[in-house]
């Protein structure tokens, strides 16, 4: 892929915000709930933190692992910013590819996430470590109104040659 596809790191920032405010929104108003569900009786007072928690973990794999698989490989915020994850051979990733990647964000987010944006904005590829070990690329793609779930790139580009065919 040449690098003016997968040159887009500010937006792959701002993706990865809008992103995680998705996950959190939901798991916070989870412990706020909890919290007040709980306030009268003493015993249940450490429910709302490993609630919260897994409020988390469940909102960031539906974000970075179920959405992509479902949506054709993009997450809610990447649909806003005109992103797509795809192989290196520019297929849709695998659900096992966008779970490697989504747990190797422990290692990009080191030092408050400044390790992840430096290898990103000087890999030649853009990528992350965990795309690299997945294989896989963010490159700028169409609006998301346009796109059909689970298609490559080349599959889309092959419908529209038909399409200006007929």
């Amino acid at each position: 892929m040449p690098s003016a596809e997968t040159g887009v790191v500010g937006r792959r920032c701002g993706q990865w915000l809008i992103d995680r405010l998705i996950a959190f929104v939901p798991a916070f108003a989870l412990l706020i709930v909890v919290f007040f569900a709980v306030l009268p009786d003493r015993s249940l007072w450490f429910l709302p933190g490993p609630l919260f928690l897994l409020g988390l973990l469940l909102g960031n794999l539906a974000t970075d692992v179920w959405m992509p698989h479902r949506t054709g490989g993009r997450t809610p915020g990447m649909r806003l910013l005109g992103l797509r994850i795809v192989t290196e051979w520019g297929g849709t990733p695998s659900s096992a590819r966008t779970c490697c990647v989504s747990c190797l964000q422990t290692v990009d987010g080191f030092a408050f996430g400044l390790a992840g944006l430096l290898v990103m904005a000087f890999s030649p590829r853009h990528q992350r470590v965990g795309d690299m070990v997945a294989r896989t690329l963010v490159v700028r793609s169409a609006p998301s109104g346009r796109d059909h779930p689970g298609d490559s790139p080349r599959q889309q580009a092959d419908r529209a040659h038909e399409q200006e065919r007929l």
